[in-house]
């Protein structure tokens, strides 16, 4: 996917212009503002992605299947007609699910506006079963069935608002789904905490998104319009992953308890501020992913061979969900906290792959993936990005490492069928969190970055001197 997209008054950034290509780099010296660009645009899409009419229908249907399995516990010698009335409700709710796998899942928004008329008639049928089981139990030993009849009518209006205006459900999982992903990401209790502190008071943060549309962040509110097919677009990509400090993957058991003390919290309906944990939302979604079942695509063919000659092994998931390295030759797993950080940067990517998690379609943005690697394993590192990128996954990477500017430099250079066809995406970014777009030749930009990175060096050399 290719877009244009402007930054203003966002984080570090003042004013910037990202090229994003198939490939794409972000380069710039330590606080210019690549991770702002690259955790805002991942909470974007990652949200813009999701299914929320289908999340939302699933969430209604699940909480009355739920009262429905409670009430059916709680009569006694039911007589032939109530048995009846709740066999017919229960049967109502199966459908329901069959007409959302039907109608919503695997569709893109579009193809649920103009089928959510199916859902009406379920949904009709749904609310006439209900009425007929609460016309069934009027007796006083089923009157336990009333302390449940609200929570059960609200879900089935809601049901038929979603199924009425799929959009008011669509901009409303958009909404707040990017506010609780901004704020978690960040990890900040306010939208104002990410508005640049240089700009105005009158001024706000704003993403001109190109053909995807326009998001602006006004104090605490989320203003946004999205363009109908270019949402569609997005809900056909594949997963969206964000990789940052391979130290997470060391932590993973203590922080997965974090996560755990954190949504007891939420239960309680605490404040933001009580429940930030410090860990960004983008490593458990990726965690999740891991874990449980993803959605279905065509797997890549790639050659692992010789990363995992490189590493000694492999990074493997237990049934459990538990990480180990797998050791070339040793039977044995061995905990990641006994592993070099650098084994587990290239090793959850291969991981990512094989799992099928990185597959056509997807966007992975890696943040610093230089992190704890040898010139000779960032070399390794970028190849296998690129050669992802060649595969229909979109590569985003945020990098301060002339080691690696050099690798992609030598990548381009024998690439020029790529070039010509606008594969990369290569931007500068300076200390005032702005673009520097010294040239559209993508070998000038690569240029300018070394420059820039290597001034320090040149700097200690002629110290030296």
């Amino acid at each position: 996917m290719k877009f244009d997209i402007s930054i203003k008054n966002f984080g570090k950034i003042d004013n910037a212009t990202i090229k994003l290509r198939p490939f794409t780099v972000l380069a710039g010296p330590n606080s210019s503002g690549k991770s702002f660009i690259t955790k805002a645009l991942y909470s974007f899409f990652s949200t813009i992605n999701a299914d929320h009419v289908t999340i939302e229908t699933l969430k209604r249907t699940t909480q009355i299947k739920r009262i429905a399995e409670v009430l059916g516990s709680t009569f006694q010698n039911p007589s032939w007609a109530v048995n009846y009335a709740l066999n017919d409700f229960v049967s109502s709710i199966n459908l329901i699910e069959e007409k959302i796998e039907d109608t919503f899942v695997k569709n893109t928004f579009s193809n649920q506006v103009s089928r959510s008329f199916l859902l009406k008639e379920a949904i009709d049928k749904l609310e006439r079963s209900f009425n007929n089981l609460m016309s069934a139990t009027v007796a006083r030993k089923y009157s336990k069935i009333r302390e449940h009849s609200d929570p059960i009518k609200q879900n089935i209006n809601r049901l038929k608002k979603i199924a009425d205006n799929p959009s008011e459900c669509l901009v409303a999982g958009i909404r707040d789904g990017v506010i609780n992903a901004l704020k978690e990401n960040f990890q900040v209790s306010n939208l104002t905490d990410l508005k640049n502190y240089h700009s105005g008071d009158e001024e706000f943060s704003s993403f001109n998104l190109d053909k995807l549309g326009k998001i602006e962040i006004k104090k605490e509110v989320l203003v946004f319009s999205l363009n109908a097919s270019s949402i569609d677009e997005f809900q056909k990509l594949y997963n969206v992953v964000y990789l940052e400090s391979p130290v997470y993957w060391k932590m993973i058991d203590a922080l997965n308890s974090v996560r755990e003390s954190n949504q007891f919290l939420r239960l309680r309906r605490l404040r933001q501020t009580d429940y930030l944990s410090g860990v960004p939302k983008h490593f458990y979604d990726l965690v999740d992913l891991l874990k449980n079942k993803i959605k279905s695509s065509d797997s890549i063919s790639f050659e692992q061979g010789a990363i995992k000659k490189e590493i000694g092994g492999e990074i493997i998931i237990s049934k459990s969900g538990d990480l180990y390295f797998k050791e070339e030759g040793y039977a044995k797993n061995i905990n990641l906290h006994s592993t070099a950080l650098g084994i587990t940067n290239l090793g959850i990517i291969l991981l990512l792959i094989e799992r099928g998690i990185l597959a056509n379609g997807s966007y992975i943005f890696v943040d610093e993936p230089e992190v704890h690697l040898h010139p000779a394993w960032q070399k390794i590192m970028i190849n296998t990005l690129f050669e992802l990128s060649k595969k229909g996954i979109n590569i985003v990477i945020a990098s301060h490492s002339i080691d690696m500017m050099k690798c992609i430099q030598n990548i381009m250079e024998k690439e020029e069928s790529l070039i010509l066809e606008d594969h990369f995406g290569i931007n500068q970014l300076s200390a005032k969190g702005e673009s520097i777009n010294i040239s559209d030749d993508v070998f000038k930009r690569i240029s300018s970055i070394k420059n820039d990175l290597g001034k320090s060096f040149y700097d200690m050399f002629l110290d030296s001197k």
